[in-house]
């Protein structure tokens, strides 16, 4: 006979109606929302998105983990534990649904793990892990000692690291579970009103014509909106059922060890793991930024500090570099969980002084995900004031001044690792300027050499397609010969140079700030300007996106390829050493090349081999059409003649006996790279004091070197012991060397440096003129460019950038013998190039009237020499408007791009009214200094938002999330194109 008494009907309902009940319901309403909703109408859109990187790659395989761990338990519920309701409760709320959590906390809260972090996801795995063990194995208690051990060890890990689980999330289940019922309590109290307003939308012809317009987003709004509420409801009981059933879960595997292996060691285990585990994660939990920022806190205050701190170079770089990528690596910082004082001041309505209280305890167990900031945090600070918005930045900074390298390019594989480490669309996008370059495709290159005798117009053709969903810019940092002119810029939406844009020659300032301008407003612009002797800038924007066209009443949808974007640029140059010199990148944003991209030589494919994709273009194109080296003289009004002849064809004038020189020793961190070439450089300049040669050596200093900057003699000197610390840029070298020089003069200044000064910035410094020629040496590669005020103290200078002392030195003594007959003479490229009166030219009889037959075709070339004699010609009053005026008259009268004015294309009237309002201002010369980068760039690590935003997230509310801010993201890009 069957006992239906009420102590057996209890157990029934209890075992069974709870075990079967809560594990069936959940997993079933799981299963619909991924059958009718997720896989018909959010799995197609997310594989294109993934296609056009709105999401990446990891969201595929983060839905399939997602949707695999259910699948997994219903299988199991299926067959091994069908008929074991309580083992079902323990599967659900003890193994899949923490599984869930951990899996989600890993993807979407915790970015890039610690090692802290990383142990507390592994060890928390290998508990649940033997939790799944102990369901499954029907014979556990009958293992041997070892096995006892192993299932001891792992369910003492579920037990301490599920209680601490527990513990955190109760922080947030007891005030929410306040706020819902006290929201349902008020809802409660208004249900006539919502009644009504139920009933009118019932009664709506809209409503029903809108639900049979959008029924098949119906299931996934049902089953959707069910799964959320239904998972927050057991989420509520998540942290007393979790302890309840790790305690009985390893009550019982103590039980067995005990058996099997006495109480002494059955004993000595659980405190094996606490102790080794808790030892391992204290340990790994310590982090370094503080010391870090201690130990660059005051500057040395000797060479013997200096030394010091280089000693612990390794510590530093791991303390800033933990820093710079907090917002990546931690949810929050200690002091800053506001949230969680405003939510118990909110739902229990206590003083926040009383709140704050509960903020600082939360703060001591989610310490392993809590930033620690190097300066305390202020009680009352409002949210402007986040340590993971200023210490970054302070880190970012602190490294550049130490390492004498940007952070970003110098940790660039961390820094990789980091932004990838994010679900978040817009932050991973923002950030991948620093990091990948690979948003926009080279479809086309053509390059297309005109030979003109021994010259040549060169054009550069290249077709760029955007991959993925957002407005993209295109950025090059390149070089040319000195010699070398930049003729033209287009932009086009077609190959049809009809309907291209064309170019307009622009006084720097002003192109830059309407360029800067106008991407802020997502408007097509294009510039290049002159930044260095021989160094340009391309930036072009936008590249449009991607796009995705939704089918109608549903959220399917197809990829729209970007729009081609065409850009021509043209450019004259002499020939050097019998071949073409083609432009030469030092830096590219976003765009990249692929064996797919067409990549044309005058109609003939480039043969680039194995380096093809790192080729942007080969060193030169072959001359074999080029003429023979010849004199040419172009006059230009206000009786000015430039004359550039073959270098065979002149005497090459040695440097005076006793010459003064000031060598400019940079010894920033970076030029340890270049000991050897330093060594060659002084020993080629102590040669020069056999002939009474002065020359005198600056030994400049960064704030982190523990001396100040010093003047000895060469032959005091021992360029074998340089000590290289800390960072400096062009622009310090040459102020340091000011502040020492006082009454000294010298007939020439050489900067003896490498290529890295350019992206440490302007700096706080002015580069007062200098009387006598500056000679920038730029040994192991030239930089990316200089600063405008740098930039304008050399070239008026009547000096500038040479890639060994040697060069620098041959080009001094052309033009000091120039100076002795009113003439400016350098030597560039293969050629003398003479400025000076039309008088004296019509009185050289080594130049003939043959040099004049392509004055017009050469004028270019002579206009840019023009414009570099005039600036060294008016050094005192190099920002005189008036002469920056007559200068810029010269480069629009020719078309080119000079150190002052700038080539701009711009597609509409708003454009060019902007152009003529601001080229009318007195700061129309005045071009800011921009970091490398794109023009308007995010931070390369981007914030990161706080823990509340993802405590109850599933996969399917962040699929959702992500789904939404995709459309408003469409909807705001149509808008912009319209």
């Amino acid at each position: 006979m069957t006992d239906t008494s009420p102590s057996k009907f209890r157990r029934f309902v209890t075992a069974s109606f709870w075990g079967y009940g809560l594990f069936w319901s959940w997993n079933l309403i799981f299963l619909a929302f991924m059958a009718f909703g997720f896989a018909p109408q959010l799995l197609p859109n997310l594989i294109n998105s993934v296609r056009t990187t709105q999401a990446p790659p990891e969201f595929l395989l983060y839905a399939l983990l997602m949707t695999l761990i259910p699948l997994a338990a219903v299988v199991l519920g299926l067959t091994t534990l069908r008929r074991e309701p309580r083992k079902l409760l323990v599967l659900g709320y003890g193994v899949e649904g923490p599984l869930l959590l951990l899996l989600l906390a890993r993807f979407f809260v915790v970015r890039q793990a610690t090692a802290a972090i990383s142990l507390t996801l592994a060890l928390a795995g290998l508990g649940l892990l033997t939790l799944l063990w102990q369901l499954l194995d029907r014979k556990i208690n009958e293992r041997g000692p070892w096995a006892s051990a192993l299932r001891l060890a792992g369910l003492t890990l579920m037990l301490i690291l599920g209680v601490y689980a527990a513990v955190w999330l109760a922080f947030y289940v007891v005030p929410l579970t306040t706020l819902v019922v006290e929201s349902l309590l008020h809802f409660l109290g208004e249900m006539s009103q919502h009644l009504r307003e139920l009933y009118q939308a019932l009664t709506s012809p809209t409503f029903w014509r809108d639900l049979l317009l959008n029924w098949q987003l119906l299931p996934l709004m049902v089953f959707g909106g069910l799964l959320a509420a239904y998972s927050g409801t057991l989420l509520v009981a998540l942290p007393i059922a979790v302890t309840v059933i790790y305690a009985r879960a390893w009550l019982a595997g103590l039980a067995t060890a005990r058996a099997r292996l006495g109480r002494p060691l059955a004993a000595l285990v659980p405190v094996a793991v606490l102790l080794l585990g808790g030892g391992l994660l204290l340990l790994l939990n310590r982090q370094p930024q503080g010391k870090a920022f201690a130990l660059l806190a005051q500057p040395p205050a000797s060479p013997i500090e200096a030394q010091a701190l280089l000693n612990r170079q390794d510590e530093i770089r791991a303390g800033l570099l933990n820093a710079y990528l907090a917002p990546q690596r931690y949810i929050s910082a200690v002091g800053e969980v506001r949230h969680v004082r405003d939510l118990y001041a909110e739902a229990f309505h206590i003083p926040s002084d009383q709140a704050g209280r509960v903020q600082a305890l939360y703060e001591s167990v989610a310490q392993p995900l809590l930033y620690q900031p190097v300066e305390p945090i202020q009680p009352n600070a409002g949210w402007d004031n986040q340590a993971l918005q200023r210490e970054p930045a302070q880190a970012a900074e602190l490294y550049e001044s130490f390492f004498d390298r940007p952070l970003v390019e110098a940790e660039r594989p961390a820094v990789v690792a980091a932004v990838r480490a994010t679900w978040n669309v817009d932050a991973a996008m923002s950030a991948w300027q620093a990091v990948d370059d690979r948003e926009v495709r080279l479809l086309r290159q053509e390059v297309t050499v005109t030979p003109q005798g021994d010259w040549a117009e060169i054009e550069l053709i290249e077709v760029y397609q955007n991959v993925t969903a957002l407005r993209q810019e295109v950025v090059y940092y390149f070089s040319l010969p000195e010699s070398a002119v930049v003729t033209g810029l287009w932009l086009g939406p077609s190959a049809d140079r009809e309907h291209r844009f064309a170019y307009r020659i622009s006084p720097r300032g002003a192109a830059q700030a309407v360029y800067r301008n106008e991407v802020r407003r997502q408007i097509d612009p294009a510039l290049v300007e002159q930044i260095g002797p021989r160094q340009y800038r391309l930036r072009i924007f936008p590249i449009d996106p991607q796009q995705i066209e939704y089918e109608p009443n549903s959220l399917r949808g197809t990829i729209q390829e970007g729009e081609p974007l065409y850009m021509w640029l043209t450019y004259r140059t002499l020939a050097v050493e019998g071949a073409w010199p083609l432009p030469q990148m030092s830096e590219k944003l976003n765009v990249y090349w692929d064996d797919a991209t067409v990549r044309l030589l005058n109609g003939q494919p480039l043969a680039l081999g194995a380096a093809a994709d790192e080729i942007w273009l080969p060193a030169s194109a072959p001359a074999a059409a080029a003429g023979a080296p010849a004199t040419h003289r172009v006059d230009f009004p206000g009786n000015r003649t430039v004359i550039a002849r073959p270098l065979s064809a002149a005497v090459q004038p040695g440097l005076p006996d006793k010459v003064r020189l000031a060598v400019v020793l940079d010894r920033s961190r970076s030029m340890a790279d270049q000991q050897a070439a330093l060594e060659a450089s002084f020993e080629r300049l102590r040669a020069l004091l056999s002939t009474g040669a002065q020359v005198d050596v600056y030994l400049t200093a960064s704030p982190f070197r523990g001396e100040a900057p010093s003047l000895v003699r060469l032959e005091d000197f021992d360029a074998h012991s340089i000590l290289t610390f800390g960072g400096q840029n062009a622009a310090e070298l040459l102020a340091q060397y000011t502040d020492l020089r006082r009454d000294r003069t010298y007939d020439a200044v050489l900067v003896l440096t490498d290529g890295s000064g350019y992206a440490l910035g302007e700096g706080d410094v002015t580069v007062a003129p200098s009387p006598a020629p500056i000679w920038l040496v730029h040994l192991g590669g030239f930089p990316l460019g200089y600063d405008d005020p740098t930039l304008d103290a050399i070239q008026a200078s009547g000096g500038g950038a040479a890639a060994s002392v040697d060069e620098a030195l041959t080009r001094l003594a052309i033009g000091l013998s120039g100076q002795a007959e009113g003439v400016i003479t350098d030597i560039v490229d293969g050629y003398e190039w003479l400025t000076l009166s039309t008088e004296m030219a019509n009185a050289l009889s080594s130049v003939g009237p043959e040099a004049l037959a392509d004055a017009r075709q050469f004028a270019p070339f002579a206009a840019r020499r023009l414009i570099l004699a005039e600036m060294q010609a008016g050094r005192s009053r190099i920002t005189d408007l008036a002469l920056l005026d007559r200068l810029h008259a010269v480069a629009v009268n020719d078309s080119i791009v000079t150190p002052l004015s700038s080539m701009i294309v711009l597609v509409n009237a708003p454009q060019e009214l902007l152009l003529d309002k601001l080229e009318a201002q007195d700061d129309r010369f005045q071009r800011e200094h921009e970091d490398v980068g794109e023009t308007i760039a995010a931070p390369p690590v981007a914030a990161v938002p706080e823990p509340e935003e993802w405590l109850l997230i599933s996969l399917m509310a962040g699929l959702l999330v992500w789904y939404g801010r995709s459309k408003r993201r469409e909807t705001r890009l149509d808008a912009a194109v319209q």
